[in-house]
């Protein structure tokens, strides 16, 4: 260095390591291999979500068995009431011995169907109605242990619900 040249201040420096840094970061081979990890590490992370939000699904909505058979929900529809719940009907096996008890959902729902009480046509108030014929029918499992029997050819009807199917 000569006497008569200036010399190099701080901030001067600072800003031509800056402008070498943003000239090196802007080059297209860096700027690819950013974008790329970008996609990776995102793709990454979707699927990691994608695959704890199925098996949680799995889990939450998988099969599970019916805990209390006291009572049948037989659904004549699966689209929902304003309300949330389900039309149809509940229904149970009376005994002289207590609490009535259903061992077999699916056939104390088709013979509900038969006798007409799901129709659609259904007259409440007619002292009987007329004889009908029960559609394919699924047997899920309600968040509180009781049996559903839904009016689908549809396995996976249940899941659809946000019900449990039942174990087989």
């Amino acid at each position: 260095m000569t006497p008569d040249e200036p010399e190099m201040s701080v901030a001067r420096t600072a800003a031509m390591r800056k402008i070498l840094a943003d000239r090196v970061r802007d080059e297209p081979v860096f700027r690819r291999r950013r974008v790329r990890h970008r996609i990776i590490a995102w793709g990454s992370v979707g699927v990691i979500t994608i695959g704890a939000l199925t098996t949680g699904a799995a889990i939450l909505l998988g099969s599970a068995p019916v805990t209390d058979k006291t009572i049948v929900h037989c659904l004549s529809s699966t689209t929902a009431n304003p309300d949330g719940t389900y039309p149809g009907s509940s229904a149970t096996i009376a005994d002289g011995d207590g609490p009535g008890r259903v061992d077999d959902a699916r056939n104390l729902c088709i013979q509900m169907w038969e006798q007409g009480v799901l129709s659609p046509s259904v007259d409440p108030t007619a002292p009987t109605q007329s004889p009908g014929t029960a559609p394919p029918l699924q047997v899920c499992v309600m968040r509180d242990g009781t049996a559903a029997v839904v009016p689908s050819e549809n396995e996976s009807v249940c899941q659809s619900l946000r019900m449990a199917s039942l174990e087989g």
